[in-house]
């Protein structure tokens, strides 16, 4: 602490360099899977933590945008899937709300899988090009 007081004081002596600019601490998901699952808040929280995983995971030779991409597109692969389940139980149950709201989920789900619904959201691959600073 000293020496840091001493070396502002000292002429000629360069001011510390400015720290890194803080990003959030959770990768964003992309702006239309947002609004297209906001009544499934759950899977969007799932979606969060696949892209924290992205974020947090050592560097590898595939840019951290595409390792993101695919991490997306496998989870919303399972939110399919696990419609697609839901949907055949309901139709055993003969229940017909539930039958109703797989219907409606499986649709969703299988809207949300379309790549071109949400690839050219320019916040969530900007965050993914921006490599995180040191973390103490």
């Amino acid at each position: 602490m000293v020496i840091k007081r001493l070396g502002r004081a000292l002429p000629g002596c360069h001011p510390p360099a400015a720290p890194p600019q803080k990003r959030s601490v959770l990768p964003p998901v992309p702006r239309s899977l947002r609004s297209q699952l906001k009544q499934y808040p759950e899977h969007i929280e799932r979606l969060q933590l696949a892209l924290h995983g992205v974020s947090v995971a050592r560097t590898t030779r595939r840019p951290r945008v595409e390792m993101a991409v695919w991490a997306i597109d496998d989870r919303l692969s399972r939110f399919l899937a696990e419609a697609r389940q839901e949907l055949d139980a309901a139709v055993c149950s003969g229940d017909p709300e539930r039958l109703a709201r797989a219907k409606e989920t499986e649709a969703v789900m299988a809207a949300v899988c379309r790549k071109n619904a949400w690839m050219g959201d320019e916040v969530f691959a900007a965050w993914f090009r921006v490599e995180p600073g040191p973390t103490r």
